[in-house]
């Protein structure tokens, strides 16, 4: 790697070099001319700069080069005068050089710092407000007094240009304290604008008075000016030098605190030395309380900063801090993507084991000794290691390259495989690693978060221990989640969710024994969508209770259609997801839908899928509970989950349908027909209703018959249709119009 360059520091040094001397030697017709040569030279260090480091914000430093230039072209018209042993006019056209280069810096530092928050803004004003004060005190108030108003354009020259550096400094303050003045071109800025300002707040007076000299310590200050600012250009830092297009929280840090109180207490000092008669005893008391306050405040301030961006169990920095650096990571990235920032989220493997079996004390140290191995797994001071509560930790990686990135996720996976002594246990812990990189500098950091977040889930659903690495297939996905998202809701809000009706045909006597009613969503674009497109999403945000409420009430309201056209109401299947069953509330949703139609609870059959079984409270909960209102309740696609015959046996369910997979075929396989067989036989056992799927031809309709199975449902018969059509399907269907075969008894 190679190194950095100082010629912004050898060029600072020897600028001042240059400029003691203008101040040590005699003034001469050679030495009159260092002065504009040196400020001549911040201007073209501004040039080099702006073209050799490409800046982002390039319009904001241009603005800084050429105010620059317009400052050294009025110093050059003032050598001029003494070249030509000329008394130079007040104002003069290098004065009205110097207000236009004054109005360009102000451009600049607004331009530099227009995404700062209101913060800075406030500890900006801190700084400057006391130093407007302190100018009017000083310098505007005796000047206006002192001046009998006939020269009326030399009094506004000469107080508009400090006015005008001071709104520089201003904007300048904003835009360091923004990026916390971590970088040197943000400091080497500031003290350019300080460096500017003081010496032209006193040439105001001067000027007037007549009683400016060159050589003195006033052109020092302008002379450090343009040195300052153009090794600040030259710095190879500058093109990070930019204030984060998000604003993060700015927790106001001790150094920060220190920088902003320190400015006041200087310009309280000031005020104290410069004021005369019994207002000094009041200066110095102010000066003395403020000292007082600033060092009493100094340790609360700290501990607050601390609990503020630190996690307490570990002291590694919480997410708000996380989030900060991040915006500041970003900020500083080049438009020109030769770097990127990059996020790896760590989740441990099965961590509520350890708090489960050995305690949450346990766990805690377990997170401090993991804690430990990250920080020890990253690259060096540059990386950030965050908590951002549980066992999920954060690596901030700045300025990284993929490959280091990869180096570090891999470093991670393979060290957490060590094992751990826990109270004498030995704990092997993994950890699944989410990696997210990115170049653009307008990635939003809350974003960024969620998608090295969706990563580590990638990770561990594909075997944990492992790391993955977010790309564009994952944002297409999860741009497609959030577009599906808000179709969905807008769907439920809209009625766009439409039902279709499977019939179930009893095979004794052929009535019909039920009605499946299967969602469907009749998109606007997408036309008619199948329940796996759209219901997977609706359990996994928390709307499929809300469906379910809709096909409920879609259901009820055909059956009142059927028994006002029929008289009879016709029993309907509605599936129901295994996430509604942990809720109580499934039971006040059914019963209060039954009532509100007037229907009776023999109407419905709730279909749960196996995966219900292996939760003993849904059964003798949820399930019990609507069943001993009279609701019944089939185990839907049996074969498939991971029920067991027990479970079966706790008579929990009215009905049990063989999944289609079982059932196609089963004419030209014994294997299958005999599992079909076992299944029939074990329902009857059980005294359950066995109901075959996928039934779509004559003999395997004659071979059900003959296995003794009760129910068949299949493209036999006819595929889901609506409401209507199961309306004209009844008419031409005469021994459909029966009542409906009693299931089982469950006593």
């Amino acid at each position: 790697m190679s190194r950095p360059s100082r010629a912004w520091l050898w060029f600072l040094l020897a600028g001042t070099a240059v400029a003691a001397a203008y101040i040590v030697l005699p003034q001469n017709q050679f030495t009159n001319w260092l002065f504009p040569a040196v400020n001549s030279s911040g201007a073209v260090a501004a040039v080099i700069g702006v073209r050799r480091n490409r800046p982002r914000n390039r319009s904001a430093w241009w603005m800084l080069a050429v105010a620059l230039s317009l400052s050294a072209a009025g110093d050059i018209i003032f050598a001029g005068y003494d070249l030509f042993n000329a008394a130079a006019p007040f104002p003069s056209v290098a004065d009205i050089l110097y207000i236009a280069a004054h109005l360009l810096a102000a451009a600049s530092v607004v331009r530099l710092s227009h995404h700062a928050g209101r913060d800075s803004m406030l500890e900006a004003g801190v700084l400057t407000v006391p130093l407007a004060l302190q100018y009017w005190i000083h310098i505007i108030s005796p000047t206006l007094r002192d001046q009998d108003g006939s020269n009326a354009l030399a009094v506004l020259v000469a107080v508009v240009t400090p006015v005008g550096t001071l709104i520089v400094l201003f904007g300048a303050l904003r835009a360091g304290l923004s990026m916390e003045m971590r970088k040197w071109p943000a400091r080497l800025l500031v003290a350019g604008m300080v460096a500017w300002f003081i010496p032209d707040a006193y040439y105001a007076t001067a000027s007037l008075n007549g009683t400016y000299n060159a050589g003195g310590w006033m052109d020092l200050g302008w002379m450090l000016m343009p040195l300052l600012l153009g090794a600040a250009a030259l710095h190879p830092q500058m093109p990070q030098l930019n204030v984060p297009l998000h604003v993060s929280t700015n927790i106001l840090s001790v150094r920060r605190y220190l920088i902003v109180i320190a400015g006041v207490l200087a310009l309280d000092a000031y005020a104290a030395f410069t004021t005369h008669g019994p207002h000094r005893l009041v200066s110095f008391a102010v000066l003395v309380s403020g000292f007082l306050a600033a060092a009493r405040i100094r340790r609360p301030l700290s501990d607050m900063g601390r609990r503020a961006t630190r996690d307490g169990l570990t002291g590694l920095p919480n997410r708000t801090e996380l989030v900060r650096r991040l915006t500041f990571a970003l900020a500083e990235l080049p438009a020109d993507g030769s770097s990127k920032v990059a996020l790896l989220f760590c989740d441990l493997d099965r961590f509520k084991d350890v708090n489960d079996s050995l305690g949450h004390a346990a766990g805690d140290r377990m997170l401090i000794t993991i804690a430990d191995r990250i920080v020890a797994s990253v690259r060096d001071d540059r990386d950030v290691v965050a908590r951002l509560g549980g066992d999920e930790f954060v690596i901030l990686m700045p300025d990284a390259t993929d490959e280091a990135t990869d180096l570090v996720a891999q470093r991670l996976v393979t060290t957490f495989t060590e094992p751990i002594m826990i109270d004498g246990t030995e704990v092997y812990p993994s950890v699944s690693v989410g990696v997210r990189t990115t170049d653009d500098y307008r990635a939003d950091p809350s974003v960024l978060l969620n998608e090295a977040d969706a990563a580590m889930y990638r990770a561990k659903s594909g075997g944990r221990g492992r790391a993955e690495r977010f790309d564009d297939r994952y944002a297409a996905e999860a741009s497609a989640r959030l577009r599906l998202d808000a179709e969905l809701r807008h769907a439920l809000a809209n009625d766009e969710l439409v039902c279709v009706y499977h019939p179930e045909i009893d095979l004794t006597g052929g009535s019909l024994y039920a009605l499946e009613a299967l969602v469907r969503w009749q998109h606007p674009t997408r036309g008619l969508l199948s329940p796996d497109e759209f219901v997977p999403h609706a359990e996994a945000v928390g709307l499929v209770g809300i469906l379910f409420e809709q096909v409920l009430d879609q259901v009820l309201t055909a059956q009142d259609g059927w028994l006002a056209e029929f008289g009879w109401r016709p029993t309907v299947a509605v599936n129901v997801s295994p996430r509604q069953l942990t809720n109580s509330r499934l039971i006040q949703v059914v019963l209060a839908a039954l009532e509100a139609h007037g229907a009776p609870p023999s109407a419905l059959i709730l279909e749960v899928t196996e995966t219900a079984l292996v939760d003993d409270t849904v059964m003798t909960g949820t399930l019990a509970e609507l069943r001993r209102h009279g609701v019944a309740v089939a185990v839907d696609d049996f074969g498939t989950g991971y029920s067991s015959v027990s479970r079966l046996a706790d008579r929990h369910w009215d009905a049990l349908k063989i999944d289609r997979s079982f059932v196609a075929g089963i004419n030209g396989d014994p294997a299958r027909e005999g599992v079909v067989r076992a299944m029939i036989a074990l329902a009857h056992a059980l005294r359950l209703r066995a109901i075959a799927e996928g039934v779509e031809d004559e003999p395997t309709l004659e071979l059900l018959r003959e296995l003794g199975c009760d129910a068949a449902q299949g493209y036999l018969f006819t595929r889901p249709v609506d409401a209507a059509e199961i309306s004209r399907m009844i008419v031409r269907s005469p021994e459909w119009n029966a009542v409906t075969a009693p299931l089982p008894s469950v006593a």
